[in-house]
């Protein structure tokens, strides 16, 4: 396994510093040596103080990682640490400037001239727009000084320069390589993370240490970042593990939905028959709704199961993306309401509704003559129910219009909840 020395604070919130750097290695696939230059008193939003590590304990730490050819540099502390790194550095570095935490506080004290002797060493740097104006002495407000900037640091030492877009007036990372620049454009998110350059630098250096062509290391390394940030809403810190929490989901959820589709196909076909629709039924289920990216997040049955003479069946095997309209259903509701996980489609009849009506069950008539033109029939549906309501029902049904098939359609946050209410509609 390749590995990566990363040099920097320890930070209690875990949200940064050597805590995340390994998480971010052990994530990409690589083992991580952590080196300690200081201890942080900080939480994500406040920063408290620090103190530096002794430079014989720095040294013992840096005699134990002798040989590694992959460095990846966060918080330097002084120019006593920095220049003990200088004689120990040697093969691919990447160095995360960070002078200043995210939470106020001086992360480096003394001059920036030792600082950039770390810098003719590196292979790589990655300030945001703050750091790069204190490294070079320029404005960075937009992604031409930016571009700029990065010129000016690849003449001081490195060959790749990623300028990240947080402080920027238009959200975009700059990568530049050896007189190739290569500008990625994002949306800008609010968010209280502090952290995200360290997750940064530490998957561009993991990236590097596996190989990648500089630029292409840097592309997943932004990507990474990136998709962090979607993934992590409502957490405490980045989280670097969320494919394998992602994939882990998708895996638990895929057992169980094959089982709720075998149970349907094992209604006698009379039982079927009362909620087969003529277009056929689909059950969508969604990851949670923080993990969800578009419509192959949703998993659903290939064709739809359809009505035969011994009962429902579908053609071949649940898979994701392949629920239309009950998808677009589910992901437009899940606006409103987080916590909806499925919905399904079942065949109109007055007694349908009146049986779910009659369990308790939040019922909503949708007007089909009364959809606008243009737009899109179940993210309106969602809509208009929302609109109408104050929040999103139990069931949507309505009667039909010109082409349109009669329908009822469930929304739950979990299948053992769709199945409770399939069992009051089929009274078994």
């Amino acid at each position: 396994m390749k590995k990566v020395a990363a040099v920097g604070g320890l930070d209690p919130s875990g949200g940064a510093g050597i805590e995340m750097d390994v998480k971010v290695g052990s994530a990409v696939g690589v083992h991580v040596h952590p080196v300690a230059t200081a201890i942080t008193y900080q939480t994500p939003t406040e920063f408290y103080g620090s103190k530096c590590t002794d430079i014989e304990v720095l040294e013992g730490q840096l005699k134990a990682v002798k040989g590694v050819r992959n460095w990846k540099l966060g918080m330097l502390c002084n120019e006593r640490i920095a220049e003990t790194l200088l004689k120990y550095l040697e093969g691919v570095v990447v160095v995360d400037p960070v002078l200043k935490a995210t939470a106020g506080g001086t992360l480096y004290e003394g001059s920036l001239e030792t600082y950039k002797k770390i810098l003719s060493v590196s292979f790589a740097v990655t300030p945001n727009a703050l750091e790069a104006e204190a490294l070079t002495g320029l404005r960075v407000r937009t992604v031409d000084d930016a571009i700029r900037a990065a010129e000016a640091l690849a003449e001081a030492g490195p060959k790749l320069v990623v300028i990240t877009g947080g402080h920027l007036e238009i959200f975009a990372d700059v990568i530049y390589y050896d007189g190739y620049v290569e500008v990625i454009r994002g949306t800008r998110k609010v968010t209280s993370f502090h952290g995200s350059g360290s997750f940064m630098a530490m998957a561009l250096a993991s990236y590097l240490a596996l190989g990648e062509a500089p630029v292409v290391a840097a592309r997943k390394a932004v990507g990474y970042t990136r998709v962090a940030h979607l993934f992590s809403q409502g957490k405490e810190a980045l989280d670097p593990l969320y494919q394998m929490r992602y994939d882990a989901v998708r895996h638990c959820m895929y057992e169980e939905y094959k089982y709720f589709i075998e149970w349907l196909e094992s209604l006698p076909f009379e039982k079927a028959k009362k909620i087969a629709p003529e277009v056929g039924i689909n059950v969508a289920y969604s990851v949670p709704k923080e993990l969800v990216r578009g419509k192959g997040s949703v998993l659903g049955v290939p064709g739809r199961l359809r009505l035969t003479p011994r009962g429902l069946r579908s053609c071949c095997n649940p898979w994701w993306g392949q629920a239309d309209h009950t998808a677009r259903l589910l992901l437009e509701a899940q606006k409103y309401n987080p916590k909806l996980r499925v919905a399904m489609n079942i065949r109109y009849s007055p007694e349908n509704v009146a049986a779910l009506s009659g369990a308790g069950y939040e019922v909503y008539e949708l007007k089909r003559e009364t959809e606008p033109p243009g737009e899109e029939s179940m993210r309106w549906a969602a809509k208009k129910a929302y609109s109408d309501l104050g929040k999103v029902p139990d069931v949507i049904y309505d009667k039909g219009f010109y082409g349109k098939e009669a329908m009822i359609r469930l929304l739950t946050e979990g299948l053992e909840e769709l199945k409770e209410m399939l069992r009051v509609v089929l009274q078994i």
